[in-house]
């Protein structure tokens, strides 16, 4: 016990020092947003369908009673919680690919209309009639947004909201990019729309290239992590329904030693999971919560007295 206590003393130690000279010293990484705010963003995105909170809160009753059973038929408390986040780690710990490649077909999806916009306009249309008439073969991923600003149009919207409820659906900073060129030709009608609309359209399908190239290298490591996790998790589930197997684990300093390895494999997982996770850029048509940059703050107009008046002096200016 002396020996388990004198471990953890010197990991906070070292944990410590680290921190203070990296506060002193400071990194060469760029600046984040505070994780307060970040996750507030991230609690602020798209609404979540009712779909997606019926499986977190099945995912949720699962888990609590796969936690009392284990507790309950072993007697061992850090192990039946282990099994009962199990139930919710294994799936967290595989979305980030999902989300990527959910957000890579959305670029494809973006460059092949921005390209088919740029054609309507060589038609000759306006840009107006050439966004209502893109919803017709629209691509899949983004059918529903296309046709809402269809609808917005129609329904007489200015092209400028219209463009702006656009961006804040697709919620993206390459969108936002694709949206911005649209919202400046509709301020001032110049030529030359087409032309950049189809350069835009080769920057996002070079985009998607590198995603899908960075995609597939992450591939092979996040199915290590998954086979790892799944292994590990069914050796300790089976070892649980072994009573000789899990004796030493039911003493306080059992359960000590198992929740620190618990706590170390989980924090292990959740640094793989976030270097192969996709990191959203933070917008540019919005004020974005999750970064760092904050537009400046307006200086306040002074009050009718504190303005001084052309041929007078301040009392006391004089000497």
């Amino acid at each position: 016990m002396t020996l388990l206590w004198g471990l953890l003393s010197g990991m906070a130690v070292m944990a410590g020092l680290i921190g203070v000279v990296a506060g002193a010293a400071g990194t060469t990484a760029p600046r984040r947003a505070p994780l307060r705010q970040r996750w507030k963003a991230q609690r602020a995105g798209k609404e979540q369908s009712e779909a997606i909170r019926l499986r977190r809160r099945t995912l949720m009753v699962l888990a609590f009673v796969v936690f009392i059973v284990v507790w309950l038929v072993s007697g061992n408390f850090v192990g039946g919680a282990l099994l009962g986040s199990a139930v919710i780690g294994v799936p967290w710990l595989i979305a980030p690919g999902q989300v990527a490649q959910e957000r890579i077909g959305q670029l494809e999806a973006l460059s092949e209309w921005t390209q088919r916009l740029a054609g309507l306009l060589r038609l000759g249309m306006g840009l107006e009639q050439a966004m209502i008439t893109s919803r017709q073969g629209a691509p899949d991923e983004l059918a529903p947004q296309i046709v809402n600003l269809s609808d917005r149009l129609r329904l007489g919207w200015r092209p400028r909201a219209a463009l702006r409820a656009f961006s804040d659906e697709l919620d993206d900073v390459t969108a936002d990019k694709v949206v911005a060129a649209l919202i400046l030709s509709v301020n001032d009608r110049g030529p030359g729309l087409a032309q950049a609309l189809e350069d835009l359209a080769g920057t996002v399908r070079d985009e998607v290239a590198k995603k899908r190239a960075i995609e597939a290298d992450r591939a092979k490591p996040r199915t290590t992590v998954r086979w790892m996790t799944v292994i590990t998790v069914g050796v300790v589930a089976a070892g649980f329904f072994v009573p000789s197997y899990t004796r030493p684990y039911s003493t306080l300093l059992g359960q000590l030693v198992l929740a620190f390895l618990m706590a170390g494999f989980i924090a292990v997982l959740a640094l793989m999971r976030q270097l192969g996770s996709f990191r959203r850029i933070p917008r540019f048509l919005i004020n974005d919560p999750s970064s760092a940059v904050r537009l400046p703050v307006p200086a306040k107009e002074p009050a009718v007295g504190d303005v001084p008046v052309a041929g007078h002096e301040p009392e006391g200016a004089r000497s």
